[in-house]
């Protein structure tokens, strides 16, 4: 007999049953992909048991379950109670939740098994192929196929009293992985979850109550009209004063002149030498005294901060070499020598004894006090001011 005759004999002996099921023969749809319907298999936490010991059994089915076509099978087979898998007795078992990822929805089944016959000691056992039955529902061929199908379970060997089966070539002891686990990891993971965030709004309510303390302790509880002005509202109400004290010196200067630049040079001493400036709080008819400058305070000038200070070229002197350790920042001793100067040479015209005014010497002394209160504005400025707490704190803690 040729080839060609031997060929032809061997197709047409194949069998019709080898043909698919007409569930599977329908005509294939654009982005369709050829699978099987369902898919198990077996895994054990040990390879080798001793007889009477129990050990877990997992089997996990993979199952079509799309909107087109669904694997249905029987799940009353797999009971724990009426699953056989003779010479093993099943003890107990478990179905664990589904887990759905398209297009397959996964099951899970966990046994606790043993085997208690006689006569197994060094020998290799299987546990028994077990065949599940199911049918194909299918909205393209317009329901169920009507027709039940078996898929079949191979054989798993399982070896008493050793360590490797000699039909496996590889070592099949690992830690068993259950969905099972994942159902208590999940439920960890969500307890944690909570806690955290309970955690965290403790922290937050907390920090909450600290922050109310803070400005609470800063906070004036008076009402705003009594509220004194704040450093950068005197500072710019001195320069205000000192220019109107410098255009109406422009015709001569005078005791009444001289006394209002030593109010407004004081107090940007007192401010550069960080010292609190007094402050009286009247309505808008209350005249200032000699040495008391009159700020406008509020939208409608309603009320006026009456603000003063005593200090003279001699405090400055003072405090200056007097620093308790601290040295003084370059920028500010520059002012308040100025200050110094400014006030050494007006409270000798407002209070000597010659009651004749140097013009000159007067506006110099006074142009440099002026532009010594600019710079120091400049730094009084809430961001200027935040900087030097910074230094400060850099140096003494010894920061380099």
């Amino acid at each position: 007999m040729n080839r060609f005759a031997l060929l032809v004999l061997l197709l047409s002996a194949v069998p019709a049953a080898a043909q698919p099921p007409k569930a599977f023969t329908q005509t294939r749809q654009p982005g369709d992909v050829e699978t099987d319907p369902i898919r198990c298999f077996w895994k054990t936490d040990r390879s080798s048991i001793i007889v009477g010991e129990r050990f877990t059994l997992v089997l996990t089915c993979g199952i079509i379950d799309t909107d087109k076509i669904k694997a249905v099978p029987d799940f009353n087979q797999l009971e724990p109670s009426t699953i056989g898998l003779l010479p093993f007795e099943v003890v107990k078992g478990v179905r664990h939740e589904d887990v759905k990822a398209a297009p397959w929805r996964y099951i899970q089944y966990e046994y606790t098994v043993r085997t208690i016959a006689e006569g197994l000691f060094d020998k290799e056992l299987n546990i028994p192929p077990v065949k599940i039955t199911y049918h194909i529902q299918s909205s393209i061929g317009g329901g169920s196929t009507g027709r039940d199908q078996t898929y079949q379970l191979p054989p798993i060997p399982m070896r008493i009293a050793s360590l490797v089966p000699a039909k496996n070539n590889d070592i099949r002891d690992a830690a068993s992985n259950t969905f099972a686990e994942i159902e208590n990891r999940r439920v960890r993971s969500t307890g944690e979850f909570v806690a955290a965030a309970i955690a965290f709004g403790f922290a937050v309510v907390l920090l909450a109550f600290a922050l109310v303390r803070v400005v609470g302790r800063y906070r004036v509880r008076t009402p705003a009209s009594e509220r004194p002005l704040g450093l950068s509202a005197v500072m710019r109400g001195v320069l205000r004063e000192a220019r109107r004290v410098k255009a109406d010196a422009e015709g001569g200067w005078t005791p009444e002149l001289a006394s209002r630049a030593l109010s407004v040079l004081r107090i940007g001493g007192a401010v550069a030498l960080g010292r609190p400036v007094a402050q009286a709080i009247v309505d808008s008819h209350v005249a200032p005294h000699e040495g008391q400058l009159a700020l406008r305070k509020g939208l409608f000038g309603s009320r006026r901060s009456l603000v003063s200070n005593a200090t003279t070229a001699d405090t400055i002197a003072r405090s200056m070499a007097n620093t308790n350790g601290r040295p003084i920042n370059a920028r500010t001793e520059a002012i308040l020598k100025e200050i110094e100067h400014s006030l050494a040479v007006l409270s000798v015209a407002r209070y000597g004894r010659s009651a004749t005014f140097d013009s000159a010497t007067l506006g110099s002394a006074f142009d440099n006090g002026i532009d010594a209160l600019q710079k120091l504005r400049v730094t009084t400025m809430w961001p200027m001011r935040q900087v030097g707490s910074v230094t400060r704190l850099s140096t003494e803690v010894g920061w380099s």
